[in-house]
């Protein structure tokens, strides 16, 4: 029975009962909106970063075996190499000049200039029909010591000496991460989050192929085509 002016009891815990679903629904529901907000928003980094990480791999993909072309054509340099563990790019970095002749069995190679050479870098040698690849062991004045003895000799006239840019990606985990290698130095991450990473090169159609997997809710895989045009190039000579 309502009284004059105001609510009955029974009304009041109604009222009251009806507020509290309201509003418990509208936390419920700006909750759920929140949650399914985070997920897009992490799906969508997630996905920008891995198109970021194959544009990256495109570039290092076009670029590998640019200036390259002799060393390609005698068998020497791979533009590109993949296997499970690794997908690995070479390209010229850059010419060397000998100072002085270089005989069979010298392990040590006398250069006009060895600025900006790191141990662990790969230089090729060729003069006519000889040519091997040996890799920098360490760098002095005026000369750089190689892991090897070189089995052919090599005049500072005839000779051509090239360092190479080694350029490499890998999955690194757990926690799964992309990372890109140049030269040996440290490995910088190229993309977190990534559950798998595969990479195939067939060399007669010089063509790469890449996928990407995310460990993230919903986001699909990201996979790229390349050309790998100085490969192509160097099949004529």
């Amino acid at each position: 029975m309502r009284r004059e002016g105001g609510f009955t009891l029974a009304e009041c815990l109604i009222g009251l009962a009806l507020s509290v679903f309201i509003i418990s629904s509208g936390v419920e529901f700006f909750g759920l909106a929140q949650r399914a907000f985070i997920r897009l928003k992490a799906r969508e980094e997630a996905g920008q970063a891995a198109l970021a990480a194959l544009d990256r791999m495109r570039i290092d993909l076009l670029h590998a075996g640019r200036g390259l072309a002799g060393e390609m054509a005698a068998g020497l340099v791979e533009a590109v190499r993949a296997d499970e563990a690794e997908l690995r790019t070479m390209a010229l970095e850059r010419t060397l000049a000998l100072a002085a002749e270089v005989v069979p069995g010298a392990t040590r190679l006398p250069l006009v200039s060895t600025a900006e050479i790191a141990a662990g870098q790969e230089v090729v040698l060729r003069d006519g029909e000889a040519g091997e690849v040996r890799t920098v062991a360490g760098v002095e004045p005026g000369a750089v010591v190689l892991d090897l003895p070189v089995a052919s000799g090599y005049a500072p006239a005839t000779a051509a000496v090239s360092l190479l840019e080694s350029v490499s990606y890998f999955l690194d985990g757990p926690p799964h991460i992309l990372r890109r290698r140049v030269n040996g130095g440290p490995a910088q991450p190229m993309l977190e989050n990534a559950s798998a990473a595969a990479w195939t090169y067939d060399p007669e159609a010089r063509l790469a192929r890449i996928r990407i997997e995310l460990d993230v809710e919903g986001a699909h895989p990201h996979e790229a085509t390349v050309f790998v045009k100085n490969a192509s190039l160097a099949k004529g000579l």
